[in-house]
């Protein structure tokens, strides 16, 4: 349903059209795998994804960065983060993306402090920064010390939850990642059977497209990469999957990042093909049994 809400509709917009390359690039072993009922074909889902990197080139600047509809407006630093981050993700799985668009877009990425307006607060510049670190290191060029830097003057505790989340796998300084580690630890809310983490936001949070459900996908993609043994990852799926509305989050934002978590979490804890038949005993009396054979969305 959220790849479907991503793709059905006729975005043209950078960040858009950035979410809808991420959506189908991010789920593409999941929907190879399940071969789900309802969804456009393959080839369809391919074809989108190579017309809207197409449409994305029409749009870039000559300074790598990305407007909101049209060449030769002003660049905006987030979406061309995300446009960089679709690109890189959309290459990953096997889609051809120009080597000229993409490396003028991680240009633009590796200065993206001096694209900043003067009116962007300190957290919006911490955030995006983040971000930009994030895609960087997706794309093998990874920053350690500017991540460390960033954490240091910041302060974790001012830091967003999200910008933490982005620069939890860049940073190496193991007393840092402790902290980062600890910090996240106490910002999770419980119930028997899901978790979310506690944030905040400032005016100008509508910058950042931020939201409660992309922080809670960021931080459990950073937590599945740096403790996959972690007993909070079922609980944070638990938490995200229950907050669906027909079957589907409350935004592209939203989507985009919930369909990447849980991408990593298909091919850390389900990359194997179900192939065994359970049985269940209630103490000594056999109750019953059931064969899983092939992927399936029946429970």
């Amino acid at each position: 349903d959220a790849v479907l809400y991503l793709v059905a509709y006729p975005y043209e917009c950078s960040e858009q059209l950035a979410s809808r390359i991420l959506a189908v690039a991010g789920l593409r072993d999941v929907l190879t795998a399940f071969q789900a009922d309802g969804l456009p074909s393959p080839q369809e889902m391919e074809a989108a994804v190579t017309r809207d990197i197409e449409r994305l080139k029409g749009m870039q600047n000559p300074d790598g960065g990305f407007p909101y509809w049209r060449r030769g407006f002003e660049s905006i630093p987030f979406n061309t983060i995300h446009v960089a981050h679709a690109l890189y993700r959309a290459q990953s799985k096997g889609f051809e993306v120009p080597a000229e668009m993409q490396q003028s877009a991680l240009g633009y990425l590796l200065n993206i402090e001096s694209y900043y307006p003067s009116w962007y607060g300190s957290y919006t510049r911490w955030t995006l920064s983040a971000y930009a670190l994030y895609v960087r290191n997706l794309s093998g060029d990874r920053d350690p010390q500017k991540a460390s830097n960033l954490l240091n003057e910041a302060g974790l505790e001012n830091l967003p939850m999200e910008a933490i989340g982005w620069l939890w796998p860049v940073i190496e300084d193991e007393a840092q990642l402790e902290a980062i580690r600890t910090f996240v630890g106490n910002r999770v809310v419980e119930t028997a059977g899901a978790a979310n983490f506690t944030t905040y936001y400032d005016e100008q949070t509508y910058l950042l497209l931020s939201s409660d459900r992309r922080t809670d996908a960021i931080l459990l993609d950073a937590l599945m990469e740096d403790n996959p043994e972690s007993d909070l990852i079922p609980k944070v799926v638990n938490g995200l999957l229950a907050h669906r509305t027909k079957g589907r989050w409350g935004n592209t934002q939203e989507n985009v990042f919930v369909l990447l978590a849980l991408d990593r979490y298909f091919n850390t804890f389900e990359a194997q093909t179900p192939d065994f038949v359970a049985h269940l005993w209630l103490g000594e009396t056999y109750a019953g049994s059931s064969e899983f054979h092939g992927r399936t969305t029946e429970r």
